[in-house]
């Protein structure tokens, strides 16, 4: 997962929710920090509303690795880029991404207003 904001520390709930080891990726420790305690309070209203027990929230949250490290995402089997909406960010990030990860390895974005035609070109 790249970035941590709202939309990627959302999607990397998801996932690790789901059963899936998430490479949760920063800028900034700060910016992991925050999606993690996010990420805590959202499993905690799960567990108040009975959707989820303390051992699942203990085992969500052990699947969610965050990482200031770009090159950590080099284990990652897929890839979702939710960085800010800037194009240069995001063109930056994903030509990155695209260089770190292996062949094959699916690398998705959570853009909502670029084309992803215009971030490919």
């Amino acid at each position: 997962m790249l970035g941590a904001g709202t939309m990627g520390n959302g999607i990397a709930h998801v996932f690790a929710r789901a059963g899936y080891k998430v490479i949760l990726r920063d800028v900034e420790q700060k910016f992991l920090d925050r999606a993690m305690e996010a990420i805590s309070k959202n499993l905690d209203r799960e567990v108040k509303k009975g959707k989820l027990d303390e051992a699942g929230k203990g085992s969500t949250l052990a699947r969610l690795v965050p990482v200031t490290d770009f090159g950590a995402i080099a284990e990652a089997d897929f890839a979702v880029e939710a960085v800010p909406e800037k194009i240069e960010i995001k063109r930056a990030v994903l030509s990155e991404a695209d260089r770190i990860l292996r062949e094959g390895v699916v690398l998705a974005s959570n853009t909502s207003s670029i084309a992803m035609t215009a971030l490919a070109a």
